[in-house]
């Protein structure tokens, strides 16, 4: 049975300092009650919220394999795509590294675009690269994308 692949990074490591870090600023600016100290709490709470929301995200990158399927999830929803339906991959850059847009084939004849997350993702490039090299060869792969191909194929991660 095919598995997901794991996240690239520890996402506690980061969680755990800001919210640390918010939890003594909250202490301090709660202690002292100095003039404003009210609507610096709820800037501290906010931003603390911003960055765990950011955080929660990353963490939602999905990649699976499975034969002729590939299945994805950036934020929300999940994608399954099947090998036949792709017909261009480009890749964009990201904070993390690269990821790609995938554009599929729909039922009714048009197309859409999906992320790849790759780039959050242990072992990423090299699974999206092989199954779309093994399964869909007949997908246009942009510059960029063709050169991260062979980049893996010199390395001997993708044959």
């Amino acid at each position: 049975m095919p598995h997901p692949l794991e996240l690239s990074y520890n996402w506690r490591t980061p969680a755990t300092f800001a919210s640390i870090a918010a939890a003594i600023c909250v202490g301090v600016l709660a202690r002292s009650q100095a003039n404003g100290w009210l609507a610096a709490l709820v800037v501290v709470v906010a931003l603390w919220a911003l960055i765990v929301g950011l955080i929660y995200l990353r963490t939602r990158a999905y990649l699976l394999v499975d034969g002729s399927r590939l299945t994805v999830r950036r934020f929300r929803q999940f994608h399954t795509i099947e090998a036949a339906d792709l017909v261009a991959v480009s890749e964009f850059v990201t904070p993390n590294g690269p990821s790609y847009r995938l554009t599929v084939q729909v039922p009714d004849g048009g197309t859409t675009r999906v992320v790849a997350p790759v780039a959050l993702l242990r072992g990423g490039y090299a699974a999206l690269f092989t199954w779309i090299l093994g399964r869909a060869p007949q997908a246009q792969l942009d510059k960029r994308s063709r050169k991260t191909a062979e980049l893996l194929k010199t390395r001997g991660l993708i044959r």
